[in-house]
């Protein structure tokens, strides 16, 4: 991508002069290139925020009798070129769809984008959940449409407030916030105060809560109800609506015929669920400590930080690096960040929080190959740079793994020629699609790197899956890689006179392995699969 030529086509277009072919010409960049359509959305944000300046400062300006300049609305000076500007908006949408995931910008008062969640409930907890169609997992924001659960057990809050724990076998159609359709299977629903009014529909009827607890089975064309709490009103398909109050039944077919009352048992049972999630935690925890005992011994591995808080840690400082044979001198110390929990209860991870919040190491060696990994819960992507792994400045060899401003993830290396200025950008940069979004914040993922000073090749990965691929053009083979005193979670000493400085990370980390090789796709599948939380 020829940057400058980029920059010259945005300026042209925030000012109204773009020929058509030239808005040809841009509508290409920002569909084939990741970093050009980063920087439409910086610049288009900023010209924004600079027009709404100017507004109010002639409007507030005591020099009234001065004309302000004629304002042209972007979209009134495109008319013009309306034909060839279809294609550009087109790619605008694209981009910004492609880039944020579910997570669709809306509009703010300064004029850049905020991202907000378009589901209507999340799937907060599961146990041996199997699902038909897209995988699910636990904190997944669920968008309006069907839910396929072969087996186990999945529990799904409405944004409304109501909760509907729903067993394999069951198929349901999540139709708002406040309204769903049990097509089979069995499920369990509690509704607050807040939620009352909450509706369930079924074959032969339909169902609203007025505050508390009642289950739903449907089997083919007949539905069972029964009220273990509170008041449920039925609407049938035909004939009078009923009120049903705790211990009260009702079962109807399609056609609306009454059938028998059903039994409380054979209705699902709720009260087991905490106590076998708790119960499965505890078996992944274990498995995973006895996989981690393994993986220490990879002679792979530079370091291999698990956040283990030894009790006799009178200092409750220590962050030990647990890579066998022992490397004491690759410990790390950790600064301001607090212990919390981690993927499992018994399990701890550092909580980053503050810009002062930070893991201090010291990694000797020099490589020509290397793999960061680590579990990560990012709580908000706040900053324009959020740290992963930052070396102590900048010099030539050293990588830094961030995560970036639209929610990628973001690799680079300094390999700066002895005669060239330090301001000049020496530096290869490489960037995943982004990948924490409204709907992926506030959860554990496994993110990893990799990267090769051969073939030049970076690839990153977000959940064991491949979500960036790329060569720089800057790249020379066989330039070495070295860390030297790092930061995990911070960056340590920014180089004098830095436009951003402060990158600590908002959110927590869990286990942080660093390899001085490139892992294949299949071993870093592999440590996600072993380290999930369920």
């Amino acid at each position: 991508m020829n940057r400058e030529r980029l920059e010259t086509l945005v300026t042209r277009w925030s000012g109204g002069a773009l020929s058509p072919d030239e808005t040809r010409e841009l509508d290409a960049l920002l569909r084939e290139n990741a970093e050009a359509r980063r920087l439409f959305r910086r610049h288009a944000n900023l010209d924004s925020a600079l027009r709404e300046w100017a507004d109010e400062r002639t409007a507030n300006s005591p020099w009234q009798t001065i004309p302000a300049p004629a304002r042209t609305p972007v979209i009134r000076r495109f008319w013009p070129l309306a034909a060839a500007a279809g294609l550009m908006l087109g790619a605008l949408a694209w981009f910004v769809q492609s880039d944020r995931g579910t997570a669709v910008p809306q509009p703010s008062i300064a004029g850049t984008t905020e991202s907000t969640s378009q589901g209507c409930a999340m799937l907060s907890q599961t146990l041996d959940a199997n699902f038909t169609g897209p995988p699910l997992r636990s904190g997944d924001t669920l968008m309006p449409g069907t839910v396929r659960l072969a087996s186990g057990l999945a529990q799904i809050e409405f944004f409304s407030g109501a909760t509907a724990l729903i067993e394999g076998g069951a198929q349901i159609e999540i139709v708002s916030a406040w309204e769903a359709r049990v097509v089979s299977g069995r499920v369990r629903v509690h509704v607050p105060p807040a939620a009352k009014g909450f509706t369930l529909l079924a074959p032969g009827m339909k169902l609203e809560d007025l505050g508390t607890e009642f289950a739903l089975n449907v089997e083919g064309q007949t539905s069972a109800v029964h009220v273990f709490e509170g008041e449920v009103i039925a609407h049938p398909s035909s004939g009078e609506q009923q009120s049903l109050t705790q211990g009260m039944s009702l079962s109807r077919n399609a056609s609306g015929t009454t059938q028998g009352g059903a039994t409380a048992d054979q209705f699902l049972p709720v009260n087991e669920l905490q106590g076998l999630v708790k119960q499965r935690e505890a078996q992944r925890f274990s498995a995973w400590q006895d996989w981690s005992k393994q993986t220490r011994n990879d002679p792979r591995l530079i370091a291999y930080y698990t956040f283990k808080h030894w009790n006799d840690d009178r200092w409750d400082r220590l962050i030990n690096n647990f890579t066998e044979p022992k490397r004491k001198e690759r410990a790390g110390g950790a600064v301001g960040a607090r212990w919390t929990q981690g993927r499992w209860p018994g399990k701890e991870a550092l909580e980053f929080k503050r810009p002062g919040d930070r893991v201090r190491i010291n990694l000797d060696g020099t490589y020509s190959a290397l793999t960061l990994a680590c579990w990560v819960k990012v709580d908000s992507v706040d900053k324009k740079y959020n740290s992963l792994l930052l070396t102590d400045g900048y010099e030539n060899g050293e990588p830094h793994w961030q995560i970036y401003e639209d929610g990628s993830l973001m690799f680079s290396v300094m390999y700066r020629p002895a005669d060239v200025p330090r301001a000049a950008k020496d530096n290869q940069m490489y960037y995943s699609k982004p990948v924490f979004t409204a709907d992926s914040l506030g959860r554990w993922h496994h993110l990893a790197v990799t990267y090769d000073n051969q073939s030049g090749e970076v690839v990153q990965y977000f959940d064991g899956r491949e979500v960036g691929r790329e060569v720089s053009k800057l790249h020379q083979p066989g330039r070495p890689i070295v860390f030297g005193p790092c930061e995990i979670g911070n960056w340590g000493l920014p180089t004098t006179g830095h436009q951003f400085p402060i990158r600590n990370l908002n959110g927590a980390i869990d286990e942080f392995a660093i390899y001085g090789s490139v892992l294949t796709a299949a071993e870093l599948q592999t440590i996600f699969q072993q380290g999930r939380p369920e």
